[in-house]
């Protein structure tokens, strides 16, 4: 009978799966032992499989960042180019007011 086994490397992370027969002797770099499901990053301690995963890795691969939508950065550049067009209108009047006094002071 044939059975998918896993070879490891040398810190015991799985390299690729591989098939033996039930009553094949394995060598020390292959393992018969199923990897519990749910595991992400499968490591053989040398009597089991243990979580080889960090904390960063399973959070990134739970909730991928999305880049944003076509939309939204539409969204985000119309509200930089209001405030910009604000801004310049806000600088345009001061100007004008400027230019008003200066020439009261001049022409009295």
């Amino acid at each position: 009978m044939l059975i998918q086994a896993n070879r490891i490397d040398s810190d015991g992370f799985i390299i690729e799966p591989v098939i033996v027969l039930l009553t094949d002797v394995l060598q020390s770099d292959v393992i018969s032992v199923s990897v519990p499901e749910g595991t992400y990053i499968p490591k053989w301690t040398g009597s089991e499989w243990i979580e080889g995963a960090t904390e960063e890795y399973k959070n990134a691969v739970d909730n991928p960042q999305s880049d944003p939508s076509e939309l939204e950065v539409l969204r985000q550049e119309n509200t930089l180019l209001k405030a910009q067009v604000q801004a310049s209108s806000d600088r345009s009047d001061f100007q004008e007011e400027l230019i008003s006094e200066m020439a009261m002071l001049v022409y009295p």
